[in-house]
């Protein structure tokens, strides 16, 4: 700032220099006529106003810039260190969300693994149990099956007995004994 404050005043100066070294006597139309008197109060009031400005409004001017500067360039750090959080931040997310799709994927493969266990433990329980059944059922049938022959067997014996019997009573002829052994026979098959 102060190189350009005494640049400006040189230029000054020889501008004033040059005006005032021109031929003094004769006044040229349209030219402004500049006297040496004149020309230096004119150089000291511009000095005395440029100290002044350079005191009252320059300083405060370049203090309140360089303060701006000050407080742009903060900004501008801020806005950096702002970014990179974001982007870590972003990072983070990222990896957050890479992290929940494997352990969503490793749940939803255990609950199949777990559902294909729990279906083929329950379909064993169930053709046991089937079996189990299945078992019980034909003991029962065979059971059932005996106790019925053996009281087709009773109650043949016992119509065989009451067979004997009538034909035994009525000794008749070989005609008569059939009959009587069919109507016997018939009779077992109603009941």
């Amino acid at each position: 700032m102060q190189n350009s404050t005494k640049n400006l005043f040189f230029v000054l100066l020889l501008i004033c220099f040059g005006l005032a070294g021109g031929e003094s006597g004769i006044a040229k139309p349209g030219m402004v006529q500049v006297h040496g008197g004149t020309l230096f109060w004119a150089v000291i009031t511009f000095l005395i106003l440029l100290f002044v400005l350079k005191k009252v409004a320059w300083m405060p001017i370049i203090n309140s810039l360089e303060a701006r500067e000050t407080e742009i360039k903060e900004a501008l750090n801020s806005a950096e260190t702002a970014r990179e959080n974001a982007e870590k931040a972003s990072k983070d997310y990222d990896d957050l969300v890479k992290k929940a799709r494997t352990e969503a994927q490793e749940i939803i493969a255990d609950s199949k693994a777990t559902g294909e266990r729990v279906k083929q433990e329950i379909k064993e329980a169930a053709e046991k149990q089937a079996k189990e059944m299945i078992d019980k059922a034909e003991s029962q049938i065979t059971t059932e099956r005996e106790k019925a022959l053996n009281e087709i067997k009773s109650i043949v014996v016992d119509f065989s007995i009451q067979a004997a019997a009538k034909v035994i009573e009525k000794n008749l002829d070989s005609d008569d004994n059939r009959r009587i052994v069919k109507n016997t026979i018939e009779g077992i098959r109603n009941t």
